[in-house]
C-alpha cells in the first residue's frame, strides 16, 4: 500500500459516482420495521395484559369448547400455539381466538383447559397461556427490543449516508484505503449490476461499506488476502464513509497521469 499512498493525488478531488446506496433505502426499511413493531405491540400487548389480569384470580371453565388447537415450532425452540374457545357465562356466549408465542424445547403435546377471570368473566385464556406468561413476556420484550434496535441502527445508517453524500458534493481530499470483499450480490443474474460489501479500517475501528457497480464494471483490485479479494477504496481525509474505486478509476476526476500512476503502483505492489 505504500506505493499506492505515494501515487495517490494530494489535492481536492471531485467524486462523480460514490457508488454508495441511496439513504432512502435504510429509511424505508426502518419505517416498515417500525410499522411491524407497532403492529406486534398492538397484537401482543393486549393479550399479555388480559392474561395478567386473569392470573390475578383464575377460574377454570370445564364446559368450554376448544377448537382448532395447534402448535408449531420454529427451529425447535420458538413455539407458536393458537386455538378458538367458546363458553357461556350468565347467559352470555363468549368466543375468542387465542395465540401464544413462547420458547419451549419440548416436542410433546400440551394439555390445556380454558381459564377465565373471576372478576371479569368474559376475559378468558388457556391454562397454557398462564403457565407460559412470563416466558411470553420475555420473548415479546426481546423481539421488540431487537426490532427497535434495528430501527435505530437503520435510521443512523440513513442519516450517516445522507451526511456523507452531502459531504461529497464538494471537492474533497481523499486517502486510499484497502478494503476486503465480504460479499457480492448480483440481482437478476447480474442484469442490474452488482453490489459489493467490504470491511475496512477507518483508523479507529473496523467498519463495513456497500457499493453498487453497473454491468461490466468492477472494483479496482489490489490482490487477495487468503481467499478474500482486496479492493481499493478511498475516504475523505477528514473522515467519513468510504467509496470503492472502480477498475477504470472513473468515479473520481483523476487526470490520465494520476490514473496511470495508480495503476503502475498497484501492479508493482
Amino acid at each position: 500500500m505504500e506505493k499506492i499512498f505515494a501515487a495517490f493525488p494530494k489535492r481536492p478531488l471531485t467524486i462523480s459516482n460514490s457508488g454508495v446506496p441511496a439513504a432512502t433505502g435504510p429509511l424505508i426499511v426502518a419505517v416498515l420495521l417500525l410499522g411491524l413493531l407497532i403492529i406486534g405491540a398492538i397484537w401482543v400487548g393486549p393479550n399479555l395484559i388480559r392474561d395478567f389480569t386473569i392470573m390475578a384470580d383464575p377460574v377454570e371453565v370445564p364446559d368450554a369448547d376448544i377448537n382448532n388447537g395447534e402448535c408449531s415450532s420454529y427451529r425447535g425452540f420458538l413455539t407458536n400455539c393458537s386455538a378458538d374457545i367458546a363458553y357461556e357465562i350468565n347467559g352470555q356466549e363468549v368466543k375468542a381466538s387465542l395465540s401464544y408465542l413462547f420458547v419451549d424445547f419440548s416436542s410433546g403435546d400440551y394439555e390445556v383447559s380454558v381459564m377465565r377471570s373471576g372478576s371479569h368473566p368474559t376475559l378468558a385464556t388457556l391454562s397454557l397461556g398462564l403457565d407460559m406468561i412470563w416466558n411470553r413476556a420475555v420473548v415479546a420484550g426481546l423481539i421488540g427490543l431487537a426490532m427497535l434496535l434495528g430501527v435505530i441502527s437503520l435510521l443512523r445508517n440513513s442519516m450517516r449516508t445522507a451526511r456523507f453524500k452531502r459531504q461529497l458534493q464538494d471537492d474533497v481530499e481523499l486517502v486510499p484505503v484497502p478494503a476486503m470483499v465480504t460479499g457480492t450480490r448480483k440481482p437478476f443474474f447480474g442484469m442490474m449490476g452488482s453490489t459489493y460489501s467490504v470491511s475496512y479500517n477507518d483508523g479507529q475501528k473496523s467498519r463495513t461499506a456497500h457499493s453498487g457497480f453497473k454491468r461490466k464494471e468492477a472494483p479496482f483490485m489490489l490482490g487477495f488476502s487468503g481467499k478474500q479479494a482486496v479492493v481499493l477504496g478511498a475516504m475523505p481525509k477528514q473522515g467519513g464513509m468510504m467509496i470503492i474505486l472502480d477498475e477504470a478509476l472513473t468515479r473520481v476526476d483523476f487526470t490520465p497521469a494520476e490514473r496511470m500512476a495508480l495503476e503502475q503502483a498497484a501492479n508493482a505492489a
